[in-house]
Order: structure tokens, then sequence, then C-alpha cells
């Protein structure tokens, strides 16, 4: 037990420093964990909720007093997961190699940098003096960026695209999650219209008894 533990640890790390290679080993040996890859988003979610609160009030531009921890971990985890599916529908109609286990992977193992960043974001924003800010603004940049750059070589990898192509279908990929957002939207939209009639129809059966 032990030693998986170590061996999923292992991919993770070397995700983060040898991301082509890393891919590789997940896209065509099975490596990496999908357990890993959903406590890590949910990890996401947690830090996004402890960041709108504790960061550092110099950096902290939200207002706590409408915070709603729930709304924001859904928001983001909802939001990665809108993606992973939207990547996975629109590589499948382009000829996209990677399946579902795949994308989630590579998605949520290159938040990594960005996760390490932010924790250091929160912890650093509550010692520093407004002169210091911009160092902490440098680092989490560094660590979203070195994020972006694993997300775009892991899905070239595990679709086999080029540069090009793999461009290609996250921008069709954002265009899929609009149009699952707005198709969902509609969805609850007329399901909420179809309960308010029901009930009125209720409403107006019991007044006639």
């Amino acid at each position: 037990m032990k030693d998986r533990v170590k061996e999923k640890l292992f991919y993770l790390k070397s995700a983060v420093f040898h991301p082509f290679d890393a891919f590789y080993e997940i896209r065509f040996r099975g490596k990496g964990s999908v357990g890993l890859a959903l406590l890590i988003l949910v990890l996401f979610g947690i830090l996004q909720c402890v960041g709108y609160q504790y960061t550092g009030f110099i950096i902290n531009l939200h207002d706590l007093t409408s915070m709603n921890s729930i709304s924001i971990f859904l928001t983001w985890v909802l939001g990665f997961v809108l993606f992973i599916v939207s990547n996975w529908s629109v590589t499948t109609l382009l000829n996209g190699k990677g399946n579902l286990g795949d994308i989630l992977k590579v998605t949520t193992y290159s938040l990594t940098p960005f996760i390490c960043t932010m924790i250091f974001q929160i912890v650093a924003s509550n010692f520093i003096i407004a002169e210091e800010a911009m160092i902490v603004y440098v680092i989490t940049g560094v660590g979203t960026v070195w994020s972006v750059f694993m997300l775009l070589a892991g899905l070239c990898v595990i679709h086999e695209y080029g540069f090009g192509k793999n461009l290609i279908a996250i921008l069709l990929t954002f265009v899929a999650a609009a149009i699952i957002m707005f198709l969902g939207i509609l969805f609850f939209t007329l399901i909420e219209q179809m309960v308010l009639f029901v009930i009125s129809v209720g409403q107006e059966f019991i007044r006639r008894l």
C-alpha cells in the first residue's frame, strides 16, 4: 500500500518537472491515479475558499461579507469538470486518443504548480508589506504559467495532437462548455416551469374541492 502511494506521488512529481515524459507514461502505460486526480481537484476547490477568506488584506480584494464557501467550491470544481467533459466530447470528434480518465489526470495534475504557489500566496500575504506584494504576484504568476504549460503539454501527449491542433481543440472545448452550460440552464429552467405549473394546477384543484 505504501509503495503504491509513493508511486502515485512519484508520477505527480514527475508531471511537474518532466510533463512530456510523465504524461506519456499516463497515456500509454496507464500510470497515474484517478483517485489522486480527484483528491487534487477537491483540494483545489477547498483552497479557493481558503484563499478567498484568508489571503492577506494587502492583496485580498474580495468582499468577505458576501462569501459563500459552497458556491465558491462548486463554481471552481464544476468548472473544471465541465472543461474535462467538454474536452473529451470535442476530442472524440477530432480523433483524440485520450480517454476521460486521461484528461482528468492531465487537467488536475497540471493544477499542482498553481496550488503550491497559491498556498505560498495565502501564507506570505499575511506577512508582507505593500511594497513586497509584487514578489507574491510574480511567484503566483510563474505557478499559473507553469500549470498552463503542463496542461497544453499533457493534452498534446494524450491526444497525440500537434500544438496547433491542440489549441484549436481547446478553443472548441470552451465553445462546447458554453453550449453545455446553455443547454443545462435551459433544461433546469424548463423543469422549474413544469414544477411551477404542476403546483399551480394542484393549488387550483384544491381550491375547487
